[in-house]
């Protein structure tokens, strides 16, 4: 996954850019570089200055494997618990109820510790691929459209 943001702020000390995505102009409504209406802010090790803009890519198959943790492990663990929760009461509400409560905790739980095991591994995060001086345009995006 590419997206292409614009340095906002540095810290020199850690080496750390501050990032804002948006789309470049250049992308037209094109939008194959990820980059919608929405904005997200994301902080990452680089070597660029404030106004620089860059492209931000996320290793190969990472970003569908991360997005299936963050949402369906909890979907899943609340429909078992509440599953789960229901058949031991007896079909009781208030069990079925705590039951998906207990599931949704055990899944963040579990997520909690998946963090711990792949935080800072490369394979795993976002980096810098390119600085660009000014907002790249469709030559250097890849995206042509037509």
């Amino acid at each position: 996954m590419t997206k292409f943001g614009q340095v906002y702020a540095i810290d020199p000390v850690k080496g750390l850019a501050s990032i804002r995505f948006s789309r470049p102009e250049a992308c037209g409504k094109c939008g194959a570089c990820g980059a919608g209406v929405h904005q997200g802010d994301i902080t990452l090790k680089a070597q660029c200055q404030v106004g620089n803009w860059v492209r931000v890519e996320m290793p190969e198959g990472r970003f569908l494997t991360a997005t299936a943790l963050a949402y369906v492990v909890p979907l899943l663990a609340l429909f078992a618990g509440l599953g789960l929760g229901s058949l031991l009461g007896q079909g009781h509400d208030l069990a079925a109820m705590v039951g998906g409560l207990i599931g949704i905790l055990v899944s963040i739980g579990f997520l909690k510790l998946v963090e711990k095991r792949i935080k800072g591994k490369s394979e795993w995060s976002p980096r810098i691929v390119e600085v660009y001086q000014a907002a790249p345009d469709e030559a250097q995006i890849g995206c042509h459209i037509d």
